[in-house]
């Protein structure tokens, strides 16, 4: 089984995202994949990412939005994350967002996408684990929350 861990790494991470529109704050995050050797072609890979409702996961007061997209322009499934402290203007939520989460998926990894959008979503429904990743400090300690909140679902 595939963990969040297994696919975000703490280089793929911005715990200071200052963009406060929603496509430029996608962009960036996605930039942030752009050298990762499991990313074979970033331009189809962020092509994949805008062809589609970026954010459809921000309502209900989880604070996140998750762009992803099941594509051949990547090896293995890959994440990056960003953080904003002041909020960022999502069209599709009432209240602006404070993460984003961008996935990309090879074509035969459906179940494992799947389980970690799920994953993220029931992660950020708990309000204690959402304010300690608010929290915290380094892209490390991100992660390791991140995953310690996996492990309890």
């Amino acid at each position: 089984m595939i963990t969040i861990a297994d696919i975000l790494q703490p280089e793929d991470i911005d715990l200071e995202l200052k963009m406060t529109q929603q496509e430029e704050a996608i962009h960036h995050v996605a930039a942030l994949l752009r050298d990762d050797v499991r990313v074979k072609d970033w331009n189809a890979f962020y092509a994949g990412l805008a062809s589609r409702q970026p954010c459809v996961a921000a309502a209900g007061g989880t604070e996140i939005c998750i762009p992803h997209t099941r594509t051949d322009s990547v090896t293995g499934m890959v994440m990056s994350a960003g953080r904003s402290n002041g909020g960022i203007a999502i069209k599709e939520a009432d209240s602006p967002i404070h993460f984003v989460f961008v996935i990309g998926v090879p074509l035969a990894l459906a179940a494992d996408y799947l389980r970690i959008i799920g994953a993220m979503a029931r992660i950020f429904k708990d309000p204690v684990a959402k304010d300690r990743l608010r929290q915290a400090k380094t892209t490390e300690e991100f992660l390791q929350l991140l995953a310690v909140a996996e492990m309890k679902l």
